[in-house]
Protein backbone atom coordinates (compact mmCIF):
# COMPACT_ATOMS: atom_id res chain seq x y z
CA UNK A 1 0.00 0.00 0.00
CA UNK A 2 3.08 2.40 1.06
CA UNK A 3 4.76 1.74 -2.18
CA UNK A 4 1.34 2.03 -3.89
CA UNK A 5 0.97 5.26 -2.56
CA UNK A 6 4.52 6.48 -3.10
CA UNK A 7 3.91 5.65 -6.89
CA UNK A 8 1.06 7.54 -7.08
CA UNK A 9 2.39 10.72 -5.43
CA UNK A 10 5.45 10.07 -8.01
CA UNK A 11 2.97 10.55 -10.88
CA UNK A 12 1.27 13.42 -9.60
CA UNK A 13 4.13 15.27 -9.03
CA UNK A 14 5.97 13.68 -12.49
CA UNK A 15 2.78 15.21 -14.03
CA UNK A 16 2.85 18.44 -12.41
CA UNK A 17 6.23 19.52 -13.82
CA UNK A 18 5.49 18.03 -17.52
CA UNK A 19 2.06 20.59 -17.15
CA UNK A 20 4.72 23.34 -15.72
CA UNK A 21 6.87 22.93 -18.76
CA UNK A 22 3.87 23.20 -21.51
CA UNK A 23 2.89 26.57 -19.35
CA UNK A 24 6.54 27.83 -19.28
CA UNK A 25 6.39 26.76 -22.92
CA UNK A 26 3.56 28.20 -23.78
CA UNK A 27 5.27 31.56 -21.85
CA UNK A 28 8.15 31.30 -24.23
CA UNK A 29 6.95 30.50 -27.32
CA UNK A 30 5.30 33.89 -28.11
CA UNK A 31 7.97 35.43 -27.53
CA UNK A 32 11.16 33.54 -29.04
CA UNK A 33 11.36 35.81 -31.64
CA UNK A 34 13.09 38.11 -29.67
CA UNK A 35 16.28 36.14 -30.54
CA UNK A 36 16.13 37.68 -33.82
CA UNK A 37 18.12 41.14 -33.46
CA UNK A 38 17.25 43.98 -35.73
CA UNK A 39 18.67 43.00 -39.07
CA UNK A 40 17.52 42.43 -42.50
CA UNK A 41 18.60 39.26 -44.92
CA UNK A 42 19.20 40.48 -48.60
CA UNK A 43 18.86 37.06 -50.53
CA UNK A 44 20.58 36.86 -54.25
CA UNK A 45 19.54 33.96 -56.46
CA UNK A 46 20.27 34.13 -60.37
CA UNK A 47 19.26 30.87 -61.89
CA UNK A 48 16.24 28.30 -61.30
CA UNK A 49 16.11 25.28 -62.94
CA UNK A 50 19.43 25.26 -65.38
CA UNK A 51 21.08 22.42 -64.89
CA UNK A 52 23.90 23.40 -66.98
CA UNK A 53 25.30 25.98 -64.46
CA UNK A 54 24.93 23.80 -61.09
CA UNK A 55 27.21 26.56 -59.28
CA UNK A 56 24.52 29.71 -59.52
CA UNK A 57 21.31 28.15 -60.06
CA UNK A 58 18.89 26.04 -57.67
CA UNK A 59 15.49 24.17 -58.24
CA UNK A 60 12.84 25.93 -58.10
CA UNK A 61 10.79 23.08 -55.89
CA UNK A 62 13.62 24.13 -53.21
CA UNK A 63 12.94 28.06 -54.49
CA UNK A 64 9.28 27.31 -53.54
CA UNK A 65 10.32 25.55 -50.20
CA UNK A 66 12.01 28.24 -49.29
CA UNK A 67 9.73 30.98 -49.98
CA UNK A 68 6.55 29.10 -47.91
CA UNK A 69 9.33 28.80 -45.14
CA UNK A 70 8.97 32.58 -45.47
CA UNK A 71 5.52 32.72 -45.29
CA UNK A 72 4.62 30.06 -42.95
CA UNK A 73 7.32 31.76 -40.37
CA UNK A 74 5.63 35.09 -40.42
CA UNK A 75 8.90 36.99 -42.27
CA UNK A 76 8.69 40.57 -42.92
CA UNK A 77 9.17 40.36 -46.53
CA UNK A 78 9.75 43.96 -47.80
CA UNK A 79 10.99 45.96 -50.87
CA UNK A 80 14.15 47.77 -52.04
CA UNK A 81 12.67 51.33 -51.40
CA UNK A 82 11.83 50.17 -47.68
CA UNK A 83 15.14 48.84 -46.87
CA UNK A 84 16.99 51.75 -48.13
CA UNK A 85 14.19 54.25 -46.14
CA UNK A 86 14.99 52.40 -42.65
CA UNK A 87 18.98 53.06 -43.80
CA UNK A 88 18.91 56.61 -44.81
CA UNK A 89 16.62 57.34 -41.33
CA UNK A 90 18.52 54.49 -38.92
CA UNK A 91 15.54 53.11 -37.95
CA UNK A 92 15.81 49.86 -37.00
CA UNK A 93 14.26 46.56 -39.01
CA UNK A 94 11.33 44.72 -37.80
CA UNK A 95 12.14 41.42 -36.96
CA UNK A 96 12.54 38.91 -39.46
CA UNK A 97 12.99 41.37 -42.43
CA UNK A 98 13.78 39.36 -46.02
CA UNK A 99 14.50 41.39 -49.64
CA UNK A 100 14.49 38.91 -52.16
CA UNK A 101 17.17 40.07 -55.62
CA UNK A 102 17.62 37.88 -58.34
CA UNK A 103 20.58 38.96 -60.29
CA UNK A 104 21.09 39.01 -64.36
CA UNK A 105 17.79 38.52 -65.34
CA UNK A 106 18.08 34.91 -66.95
CA UNK A 107 14.67 33.55 -68.68
CA UNK A 108 14.49 31.23 -65.66
CA UNK A 109 13.71 34.26 -63.31
CA UNK A 110 10.07 33.64 -64.99
CA UNK A 111 10.01 30.41 -62.96
CA UNK A 112 10.44 32.44 -59.96
CA UNK A 113 8.03 34.81 -60.97
CA UNK A 114 5.50 32.65 -60.69
CA UNK A 115 6.37 31.56 -56.79
CA UNK A 116 6.70 35.45 -55.59
CA UNK A 117 3.30 36.14 -57.49
CA UNK A 118 1.69 33.28 -55.42
CA UNK A 119 3.12 34.56 -52.08
CA UNK A 120 2.55 37.92 -53.38
CA UNK A 121 6.29 39.05 -52.09
CA UNK A 122 8.23 42.07 -53.12
CA UNK A 123 11.61 41.57 -55.23
CA UNK A 124 13.66 42.78 -57.03
CA UNK A 125 15.76 42.42 -60.87
CA UNK A 126 19.28 43.40 -61.59
CA UNK A 127 19.32 43.71 -65.60
CA UNK A 128 22.87 42.48 -66.96
CA UNK A 129 21.67 45.20 -69.63
CA UNK A 130 23.81 43.74 -72.66
CA UNK A 131 21.76 40.75 -72.53
CA UNK A 132 18.15 41.16 -71.74
CA UNK A 133 16.37 41.77 -74.74
CA UNK A 134 18.97 40.75 -76.74
CA UNK A 135 20.54 37.29 -76.44
CA UNK A 136 18.58 33.52 -76.13
CA UNK A 137 19.14 32.62 -72.06
CA UNK A 138 17.78 36.10 -71.06
CA UNK A 139 14.55 37.77 -70.42
CA UNK A 140 12.53 38.98 -73.46
CA UNK A 141 10.97 42.87 -74.20
CA UNK A 142 8.09 40.70 -73.72
CA UNK A 143 8.75 38.87 -70.04
CA UNK A 144 10.21 41.89 -68.97
CA UNK A 145 6.95 43.43 -69.95
CA UNK A 146 4.70 40.72 -68.22
CA UNK A 147 7.13 41.48 -64.69
CA UNK A 148 6.62 45.03 -65.08
CA UNK A 149 3.17 44.44 -64.33
CA UNK A 150 3.59 43.18 -61.25
CA UNK A 151 3.01 45.78 -58.73
CA UNK A 152 5.42 44.57 -55.91
CA UNK A 153 8.99 44.34 -59.02
CA UNK A 154 11.78 46.73 -58.93
CA UNK A 155 14.40 46.60 -61.53
CA UNK A 156 18.21 47.65 -60.79
CA UNK A 157 20.90 48.01 -62.80
CA UNK A 158 23.65 45.31 -62.90
CA UNK A 159 25.82 46.89 -65.35
CA UNK A 160 25.94 46.43 -69.59
CA UNK A 161 28.91 44.23 -70.07
CA UNK A 162 28.56 42.53 -66.83
CA UNK A 163 32.11 42.51 -66.20
CA UNK A 164 34.60 41.89 -63.09
CA UNK A 165 34.72 45.85 -63.18
CA UNK A 166 37.01 45.92 -59.47
CA UNK A 167 40.01 44.24 -60.65
CA UNK A 168 39.97 46.13 -64.01
CA UNK A 169 41.64 48.99 -62.31
CA UNK A 170 45.09 46.35 -62.35
CA UNK A 171 45.20 46.49 -66.32
CA UNK A 172 43.99 50.57 -66.70
CA UNK A 173 45.12 53.86 -65.09
CA UNK A 174 42.83 55.00 -62.90
CA UNK A 175 42.08 58.26 -66.26
CA UNK A 176 41.27 54.86 -68.09
CA UNK A 177 39.17 52.84 -65.55
CA UNK A 178 36.87 55.69 -64.94
CA UNK A 179 36.13 56.35 -68.66
CA UNK A 180 35.69 52.86 -69.46
CA UNK A 181 33.31 52.66 -66.08
CA UNK A 182 30.99 55.65 -66.92
CA UNK A 183 30.63 54.57 -70.53
CA UNK A 184 29.54 51.23 -69.28
CA UNK A 185 27.02 52.78 -66.97
CA UNK A 186 25.87 55.17 -69.66
CA UNK A 187 24.88 52.64 -71.84
CA UNK A 188 23.35 50.13 -68.99
CA UNK A 189 21.03 53.04 -67.92
CA UNK A 190 19.93 54.04 -71.42
CA UNK A 191 18.89 50.90 -72.32
CA UNK A 192 17.57 50.47 -69.48
CA UNK A 193 15.46 53.67 -69.93
CA UNK A 194 14.10 51.81 -73.21
CA UNK A 195 13.19 48.41 -71.67
CA UNK A 196 12.36 49.76 -68.46
CA UNK A 197 10.91 53.22 -68.70
CA UNK A 198 12.58 55.25 -66.04
CA UNK A 199 16.58 55.55 -65.23
CA UNK A 200 18.20 53.03 -62.31
CA UNK A 201 18.77 53.86 -58.85
CA UNK A 202 20.19 50.89 -57.34
CA UNK A 203 22.90 49.09 -58.54
CA UNK A 204 24.49 45.29 -58.04
CA UNK A 205 28.04 44.95 -58.59
CA UNK A 206 28.44 42.25 -61.18
CA UNK A 207 30.64 39.20 -59.61
CA UNK A 208 29.82 41.12 -56.13
CA UNK A 209 33.42 42.66 -56.95
CA UNK A 210 33.84 46.71 -56.08
CA UNK A 211 36.89 49.09 -55.21
CA UNK A 212 36.79 52.72 -54.33
CA UNK A 213 36.66 54.49 -57.63
CA UNK A 214 33.92 52.30 -58.76
CA UNK A 215 31.68 53.00 -56.10
CA UNK A 216 32.62 56.50 -55.84
CA UNK A 217 31.87 57.20 -59.83
CA UNK A 218 28.14 55.53 -59.08
CA UNK A 219 27.46 57.68 -56.25
CA UNK A 220 27.95 60.67 -58.45
CA UNK A 221 25.85 58.88 -60.93
CA UNK A 222 22.89 59.44 -58.48
CA UNK A 223 22.58 55.65 -57.30
CA UNK A 224 20.86 55.62 -53.95
CA UNK A 225 22.50 52.25 -53.31
CA UNK A 226 24.76 49.60 -54.15
CA UNK A 227 24.46 46.07 -53.69
CA UNK A 228 27.10 43.52 -53.29
CA UNK A 229 28.11 39.26 -52.43
CA UNK A 230 29.24 39.70 -49.14
CA UNK A 231 27.25 37.05 -47.34
CA UNK A 232 26.30 38.83 -44.18
CA UNK A 233 22.84 40.73 -43.21
CA UNK A 234 22.67 43.91 -42.64
CA UNK A 235 21.39 46.37 -39.78
CA UNK A 236 20.60 49.91 -40.57
CA UNK A 237 23.84 50.93 -39.58
CA UNK A 238 24.99 49.60 -43.20
CA UNK A 239 26.49 51.96 -45.81
CA UNK A 240 23.71 52.04 -48.34
CA UNK A 241 26.86 51.92 -50.79
CA UNK A 242 28.17 48.78 -49.65
CA UNK A 243 24.91 46.52 -48.85
CA UNK A 244 25.62 42.80 -47.80
CA UNK A 245 23.71 39.87 -49.75
CA UNK A 246 23.27 36.07 -48.64
CA UNK A 247 23.86 34.44 -52.08
CA UNK A 248 21.47 31.23 -52.16
CA UNK A 249 23.12 29.63 -54.96
CA UNK A 250 24.42 25.89 -55.96
CA UNK A 251 25.58 23.73 -52.67
CA UNK A 252 24.34 27.21 -50.58
CA UNK A 253 21.37 26.60 -52.05
CA UNK A 254 19.32 23.94 -50.05
CA UNK A 255 16.68 25.13 -47.09
CA UNK A 256 19.66 24.28 -44.13
CA UNK A 257 22.39 27.12 -45.23
CA UNK A 258 18.65 29.60 -46.21
CA UNK A 259 17.72 29.09 -42.65
CA UNK A 260 21.04 29.44 -41.11
CA UNK A 261 21.92 32.95 -43.81
CA UNK A 262 18.08 33.84 -41.86
CA UNK A 263 19.67 33.12 -38.48
CA UNK A 264 22.94 35.01 -38.90
CA UNK A 265 22.60 38.62 -37.09
CA UNK A 266 24.29 41.67 -38.75
CA UNK A 267 27.51 42.86 -36.89
CA UNK A 268 28.27 46.86 -36.79
CA UNK A 269 31.89 47.28 -37.21
CA UNK A 270 32.88 50.83 -37.23
CA UNK A 271 36.48 50.65 -38.62
CA UNK A 272 38.53 47.55 -40.35
CA UNK A 273 41.61 47.06 -41.81
CA UNK A 274 42.59 46.73 -44.69
CA UNK A 275 40.18 48.60 -46.43
CA UNK A 276 38.26 47.79 -49.45
CA UNK A 277 39.24 47.27 -52.69
CA UNK A 278 42.82 46.87 -53.36
CA UNK A 279 45.33 46.23 -50.69
CA UNK A 280 48.47 48.47 -49.58
CA UNK A 281 50.95 45.79 -48.80
CA UNK A 282 51.21 42.10 -49.03
CA UNK A 283 51.69 39.94 -46.62
CA UNK A 284 49.50 42.09 -44.15
CA UNK A 285 50.37 42.91 -41.50
CA UNK A 286 47.33 41.90 -39.34
CA UNK A 287 43.50 42.43 -40.08
CA UNK A 288 41.68 44.47 -37.78
CA UNK A 289 38.52 45.42 -36.70
CA UNK A 290 36.45 47.32 -34.68
CA UNK A 291 32.72 46.78 -33.19
CA UNK A 292 30.49 48.98 -32.65
CA UNK A 293 29.15 47.26 -29.50
CA UNK A 294 32.00 45.15 -28.32
CA UNK A 295 30.78 44.41 -24.78
CA UNK A 296 27.73 42.40 -26.80
CA UNK A 297 29.90 39.58 -28.18
CA UNK A 298 31.90 36.54 -27.25
CA UNK A 299 34.27 34.38 -29.29
CA UNK A 300 35.34 36.24 -32.14
CA UNK A 301 36.94 34.99 -35.40
CA UNK A 302 38.20 36.13 -38.60
CA UNK A 303 38.70 34.86 -41.73
CA UNK A 304 40.34 35.37 -45.38
CA UNK A 305 38.42 33.24 -48.18
CA UNK A 306 42.21 31.59 -48.88
CA UNK A 307 42.94 30.90 -45.13
CA UNK A 308 39.65 30.11 -43.29
CA UNK A 309 38.89 31.09 -39.82
CA UNK A 310 41.26 32.35 -37.11
CA UNK A 311 39.92 32.89 -33.76
CA UNK A 312 40.75 37.00 -33.38
CA UNK A 313 42.82 38.43 -30.37
CA UNK A 314 41.76 41.45 -28.79
CA UNK A 315 43.94 43.91 -28.70
CA UNK A 316 43.59 47.76 -27.73
CA UNK A 317 39.80 47.34 -28.51
CA UNK A 318 40.42 45.42 -31.53
CA UNK A 319 39.94 42.12 -32.84
CA UNK A 320 43.03 41.16 -34.25
CA UNK A 321 44.96 38.62 -36.57
CA UNK A 322 48.48 38.85 -37.00
CA UNK A 323 51.48 37.27 -38.59
CA UNK A 324 49.33 36.26 -41.62
CA UNK A 325 51.32 34.90 -44.73
CA UNK A 326 51.52 36.20 -48.44
CA UNK A 327 48.23 36.47 -49.95
CA UNK A 328 48.05 34.48 -53.65
CA UNK A 329 44.83 35.01 -54.72
CA UNK A 330 43.42 38.37 -56.49
CA UNK A 331 40.25 38.50 -54.62
CA UNK A 332 39.41 37.42 -50.79
CA UNK A 333 36.63 38.57 -48.84
CA UNK A 334 37.42 38.97 -45.04
CA UNK A 335 35.09 38.42 -42.61
CA UNK A 336 34.64 38.87 -38.59
CA UNK A 337 32.02 36.37 -36.73
CA UNK A 338 31.19 36.58 -32.88
CA UNK A 339 28.28 35.14 -30.87
CA UNK A 340 25.65 37.38 -29.11
CA UNK A 341 25.69 36.80 -25.76
CA UNK A 342 22.27 37.46 -25.11
CA UNK A 343 20.79 35.74 -28.32
CA UNK A 344 23.56 32.53 -28.77
CA UNK A 345 23.37 33.60 -32.63
CA UNK A 346 26.39 34.21 -34.55
CA UNK A 347 26.56 37.72 -35.74
CA UNK A 348 29.21 38.63 -38.88
CA UNK A 349 30.44 41.01 -41.13
CA UNK A 350 31.97 40.33 -44.55
CA UNK A 351 34.16 42.86 -47.09
CA UNK A 352 36.28 42.59 -50.19
CA UNK A 353 39.94 43.15 -50.40
CA UNK A 354 41.84 43.05 -54.28
CA UNK A 355 45.82 41.90 -54.29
Amino acid sequence: MFRDLKASLFQIIYRSMITAGLILTLFILPFSDKAFANYATLLIYHKFDEYRTPSTSIPVEDFERQMRYLKENNYNVISLDKLLWHIENKKPFPEKTVVITIDDGYKSTMKAFQVLKKYNFPFTVFLYMEGVGRYPDYLTKEQLDQLKKYPKVTFGNHSYAHLRFGRLLKKMSKKEFKKFVIEDTEKAEKRFKKLIGYKPVYYAFPYGEYNKIYIEILKKRGYKALFTQDPANVSENISPYLIHRQPIVGNWGDLKHFIRALNTEALDVEYHYPDIGFIDQNPLPYIKAKLKHPEKYKNCEIYVSELGWSWAKEKDGFLVWEDLPELKRDKNRIGVKCTNKETGKKAAYFWLILN
